[in-house]
């Protein structure tokens, strides 16, 4: 009996990877940029060969450690982030505040969808809503059966609608705070300009959704959903989740301490342990305000921690792949070996080629975080070489990673989400590859701007 080939796990591309780099290091010379005299820059000038020293079987074995030890602390934070924002995830907080948004504005396209899309966005840029959102996939559901509109709407309004805003965020700690470490930048810095960029990619966003809601609601013949349209007619009674005084209290808990972190950080220079401490205050002001003691706390804590598991062994193998670079010496090598194609290029294509190629590698390593620690030491350094700000090579990272989750059969809440739903994923692609084809080429020309203006 033939069983169905399945796509190798991100573990083991990357583990895959790591030994890919132990190779080179027996084939590449070896060579090193001096730095800057008193900064962290590479000096573009200064590269030069030196003695070549291939990574042995066992630093390669050892280098698994190395890499986790290496990285411990954004695998720690990783691990603290989702457990306490779990916690306001079982708290179904969010649930009663979403539901009580559909029962309050009832049959008002124009404004529930709308208004919809721009809160999940909003819970997507914070990071609250990465994952987790395939929790809220039936709520989606609800609120499309109430309209009369199919299960692409449903997705569309939860999941396509917290991605744009994880893709753009300012602050999202899982892809923007770790690629800022690695490449050490301060945290938080280019807030400015990647709000300007969130809202670009959150209008578009809007604009497409509300359209095709409105082209199903008024025709349900033009659904993608052809045959497979599950309208329900009658009447779908609400989700029995009531919004109360104590869901208030833990929305503007973690409304508080984000705009806290925020405000900290930028004036501040507050890091990833501050950020760490503000969501576990966070947690548990809404363990107290929904009485979920000590149990519920730390249950809830345990399970978001759990779910993070994946992404911090993911982590800690990426960055393996770097300890073995650096051991054997190449990883300035192939730095300037890559600086050197890019020298036959316009400079304003830099940023672009970056992007792209993060576009596309996110199909093999579909983790913010973990693509994040496989690129960012190598993207970090080439753009002190060429004469581009680590700050763009950061957003060519994010956009690059963020936007093409909602294409990739790999991306496993992707494919959660529309099972949920009912969505085929040909269909779903049928839906959003317009937009994602919007995305990528704002994407494109958002990359040089930001490239030309060389902000820091």
């Amino acid at each position: 009996m033939n069983q169905e080939k399945k796509f190798p796990n991100a573990l083991v591309i990357v583990f895959s990877i790591m030994i890919f780099a132990a190779l080179l290091t027996w084939i590449l010379p070896a060579g090193r940029y001096e730095m800057v005299q008193g900064t962290k820059t590479l000096d573009p000038n200064s590269f030069h060969y030196i003695e070549k020293s291939p990574v042995s079987l066992w630093s390669f074995l050892t280098a698994v450690f190395r890499g986790m030890n290496k990285a411990s602390s954004i695998i720690v934070f990783t691990f603290m982030c989702g457990g306490m924002f779990n916690v306001l995830i079982e708290s179904k907080s969010v649930d009663a505040f979403i539901n009580l948004l559909i029962r309050r504005l009832g049959n008002k396209v124009n404004i529930v969808i709308p208004v919809l899309v721009l809160i999940m966005s909003l819970l997507g840029a914070t990071g609250v809503m990465a994952n987790p959102v395939v929790s809220v996939i039936p709520i989606g559901i609800i609120l499309s059966r109430k309209l009369k509109m199919d299960q692409i709407v449903a997705v569309a309004v939860t999941f396509l609608a917290a991605y744009s805003g994880y893709a753009t965020s300012p602050i999202c700690a899982m892809t923007v705070q770790v690629a800022q470490r690695i490449a050490e930048i301060p945290l938080l810095s280019g807030f400015g300009f990647r709000c300007i960029i969130y809202i670009v990619f959150l209008i578009p966003t809007e604009i497409y959704i509300m359209k095709y809601s409105l082209k199903v609601k008024n025709d349900n013949s033009k659904s993608i959903m052809g045959k497979d349209i599950a309208l329900m007619n009658e009447d779908v009674e609400d989700l029995e989740i009531p919004f109360t005084l104590s869901d208030a209290l833990s929305l503007l808990s973690l409304v508080s301490t984000l705009g806290i972190y925020t405000y900290c950080s930028l004036k501040y220079k507050w890091g990833m342990g501050e950020m760490a401490t503000m969501m576990m205050i966070m947690a548990f002001l809404v363990a107290i305000f929904k009485r979920m003691g000590t149990e519920g706390l730390v249950n809830g804590f345990l399970k978001g921690a759990r779910q993070m598991a994946f992404s911090a062994m993911l982590i800690g193998l990426a960055s393996g792949v770097s300890v073995i670079l650096s051991d054997g010496n190449i990883l300035h090598t192939i730095i300037h070996s890559m600086a050197v194609a890019l020298s036959f290029m316009p400079r304003f294509l830099f940023g672009p080629i970056m992007y792209l190629f993060n576009l596309f590698f996110n199909f093999f390593v579909n983790s913010g975080s973990g693509q994040a620690t496989v690129v960012m030491p190598i993207m970090a350094p080439l753009a002190d070489v060429i004469n581009m700000t680590r700050q763009a090579a950061v957003t060519a990272f994010q956009l690059g990673d963020g936007l093409s989750n909602v294409i990739f059969p790999t991306s496993g809440t992707l494919m959660a989400s529309i099972a949920i739903a009912g969505v085929d994923f040909k269909k779903w692609l049928e839906f959003v590859l317009p937009l994602f084809a919007l995305w990528a080429v704002m994407g494109f020309v958002v990359i040089m701007l930001v490239v030309a203006s060389g902000v820091a």
